[in-house]
């Protein structure tokens, strides 16, 4: 019988759905941009271009910190805090990848993107990073 209990509760525990323990948006990932806390100097509105992702749209209203848009099949999320931006790569509520960049010239931001940690570790990206480009359209 203890035999059966401990099978049956292994596999309640492989086939419950990993995503429940994903890094979601509203979670993890609105904690992150809270922690980002400086007024915006600098507004991102508009589309861009990315080696990396391709084409990228940005909503930021004027005098708003607050970022939204979508490119390369992902809804984006993210906000300016001084003169950084920071971005999460979702797909549903679950943050796939995180950005951080910074001006890199006239229409040009540059800075890194990360995966998301495993969904069976807690955190929300990886510590490793890649290098990030994005020019403004």
């Amino acid at each position: 019988m203890k035999q059966l209990t401990f099978v049956l509760a292994l596999l309640l525990c492989i086939s419950m759905p990993i995503s429940l323990t994903a890094a979601k948006v509203e979670v993890e990932g609105k904690a992150w941009l809270d922690s980002q806390r400086d007024p915006a100097e600098m507004n991102v509105n508009g589309e861009w271009h990315s080696e990396e992702w391709g084409a990228l749209h940005l909503t930021q209203s004027p005098g708003s910190r607050e970022v939204s848009g979508n490119g390369d099949g992902y809804k984006i999320v993210g906000l300016v805090s001084g003169k950084r931006l920071f971005l999460l790569f979702a797909q549903g509520h679950t943050v796939e990848y995180c950005a951080t960049l910074s001006p890199n010239g006239e229409n040009s931001l540059a800075g890194t993107y990360s995966d998301r940690k495993s969904r069976l570790h807690s955190g929300l990206c990886q510590e490793s990073s890649r290098p990030m480009n994005m020019k403004k359209q």
